[in-house]
């Protein structure tokens, strides 16, 4: 559509929203905290924009979210930990950004839907966290293009499930 500038915080209002998309547009500047109030939210997709700062500690209220895509954007900073909270997602999506950090350890404890995981093109790095392998229902995982470092876990040949794996181009 073309549409461009910052997203208001007033769309935090909009208690019913379900669904968010406004992919491939020239939307800029950082996400308020004011997102973490749409309890409703099931779909959130904001790839193929310019969106910068850290992603939201908010998005962790999203309690009926089942997919997040902030792919190519430009979001710095930690993934906030409260995404990797939120037992109905099935799909998170943010690659081709410039996160950092690690994945927490206990990444997929609270996951028992996530089919898709892609997190590729980043700077995250540390260990790839073994409780990935008690995300059994991923079909895809997704992690290249970061800064891991040591072995491949163990635990990711629990995952029957899993149809593609990218792990190429870390360390």
């Amino acid at each position: 559509m073309g549409l461009g500038g910052t997203i208001a915080k007033e769309i935090g209002g909009l208690s019913f929203l379900r669904s968010l998309i406004i992919s491939n547009n020239t939307f800029h500047g950082f996400i308020h905290d004011e997102m973490g109030k749409l309890s409703q939210l099931r779909k959130m997709e904001m790839q193929y924009n310019e969106l910068n700062g850290a992603i939201s500690t908010s998005f962790g209220f999203l309690e009926n979210l089942k997919k997040l895509n902030l792919s190519y954007n430009k979001f710095n900073e930690n993934i906030p930990n409260g995404i990797f909270n939120l037992s109905s997602l099935i799909e998170i999506d943010l690659r081709q950004n410039s996160l950092s950090g690690n994945l927490p350890t206990d990444i997929c404890y609270n996951l028992p839907k996530l089919e898709i995981l892609r997190i590729s093109v980043n700077q995250i790095s540390g260990y790839i966290p073994p409780s990935l392998g008690t995300c059994t229902n991923l079909k895809l995982l997704s992690l290249s293009y970061n800064n891991f470092a040591g072995s491949i876990p163990m635990e990711i040949g629990n995952l029957s499930e899993l149809q593609i794996l990218n792990l190429g181009r870390n360390n």
